[in-house]
């Protein structure tokens, strides 16, 4: 496939452009997941190992997808073309159900915060003390829910190192929701690439010759320019024939002459 001329096929160009986009993507996707993995600020209440290793894993996938997308818009094969489609129709669906997974959580968040919150209550209470420090909160639904020091149940609200007067629960889930929004926007953003690559491909592929018919192209080619080559050979034989032949004429000519 000649690049200079690339642009006069605007599905190849529309793969290769969209494909080099996606790759792009599918490295915020991956540093998205170990942000998610190693956690942040709230990340050890908000964080999913589910939601972390399917980010990694998906961003894997893209950037697989899409170096065979780039593979395809630069092959004249109807096999890769294919092979490119199914794939980028299968990953198109496994973000689909990312996205409905996404979305079911969002209707469970403040059970499974609330849950997050217990668990590190009764296992991580130095992480809530840092938590609560942070947010200028104390306790879960309350400034007396399950709140930090445990010395008393208004222990934080009358501390001097704490004595905040609104709880916790608000803030993380305005956390978990702003966390929730940009992995479902960045995920949304790649689908939509890759449905217009997948239109492109189906363009694409509706205009290539099957693998069979340029197999034979090129046989034949190859064929013909086999033939026109033994034919020069020929015609060069035949030719230095007649040089030969002339001389032995006038070779001849001149001994009869002699004698």
């Amino acid at each position: 496939m000649d690049l200079m001329h690339i642009h006069r096929q605007p599905s190849r160009f529309y793969i290769l452009v969209l494909n080099f986009v996606t790759l792009l993507a599918s490295l915020m996707l991956f540093a998205a997941g170990v942000r998610e993995l190693v956690g942040g600020q709230t990340q050890f209440l908000l964080h999913s190992d589910a939601i972390s290793w399917g980010l990694i894993i998906l961003s894997l996938i893209v950037f697989l997808v899409s170096v065979l997308g780039g593979i395809c818009a630069l092959s004249l094969s109807k096999r890769i073309a294919v092979t490119y489609g199914t794939m980028l129709s299968i990953l198109v669906l496994l973000q689909l159900i990312f996205l409905i997974y996404a979305m079911i959580r969002h209707d469970r968040v403040d059970n499974l915060l609330d849950n997050a919150w217990q668990k590190a209550y009764d296992t991580n209470e130095r992480g809530l003390q840092d938590l609560e420090t942070r947010l200028h909160c104390c306790g879960y639904k309350s400034v007396m829910d399950r709140a930090v020091p445990k010395t008393f149940k208004d222990a934080c609200i009358k501390s001097p190192a704490f004595g905040y007067s609104v709880s916790c629960r608000q803030q993380l889930q305005e956390a978990y929701y702003d966390h929730e929004r940009l992995t479902i926007a960045s995920i949304t953003g790649v689908e939509t690439l890759q449905l217009f690559a997948l239109l492109a491909a189906i363009a694409l592929l509706n205009r290539l010759p099957s693998d069979d018919t340029i197999e034979n192209r090129f046989s034949t080619e190859h064929s013909q320019r086999l033939l026109r080559g033994l034919r020069a050979e020929d015609e060069g034989r035949a030719g230095n024939g007649d040089q030969f032949g002339s001389a032995d004429t006038r070779g001849g000519y001149g001994s009869t002459v002699d004698q």
